[in-house]
């Protein structure tokens, strides 16, 4: 998996561009690399584009170790919103993904969209 991150992007956070097959160990390192970031504070928002993103063949096991690992940096991660922008008609697929195996409680929101437009548009309200 690939990945790019800018700061600042649009609604002032952090944007992420995925591109190929993702995976437990490379969606780690990039989340590494989002918490090390200059740009990043607890509690941000952020977009993360997953449009070139192929998660169609993740196993349970990467999900429960990405959730591990969001749980165990919870404080770092923060309360912010975190907007998903995936395909057009790749929504349903991403919630089928991640409604697998044990749910994790934390703090931010997470929304998953198919418009960029909608999703900083969610980003910049203050709800």
């Amino acid at each position: 998996m690939d990945y790019k991150i800018e700061y600042p992007g649009p609604a002032k956070c952090i944007v992420v561009k995925t591109a190929g097959r993702m995976n437990a160990g490379d969606y780690i390192a990039m989340a590494k690399d989002i918490l090390r970031h200059p740009g990043h504070l607890p509690g941000g928002n952020a977009i993360f584009d997953h449009e070139a993103l192929d998660f169609s063949g993740v196993k349970l096991e990467d999900l429960q170790e990405i959730r591990a690992f969001h749980l165990k940096n919870e404080k770092l991660i923060g309360g912010g919103k975190t907007a998903i922008i995936v395909k057009p008609g790749m929504a349903v697929e991403w919630h089928k993904l991640w409604s697998q195996g044990k749910k994790a409680r934390v703090g931010n929101r997470v929304e998953v969209f198919e418009d960029r437009g909608k999703a900083i548009d969610w980003l910049n309200t203050h709800i």
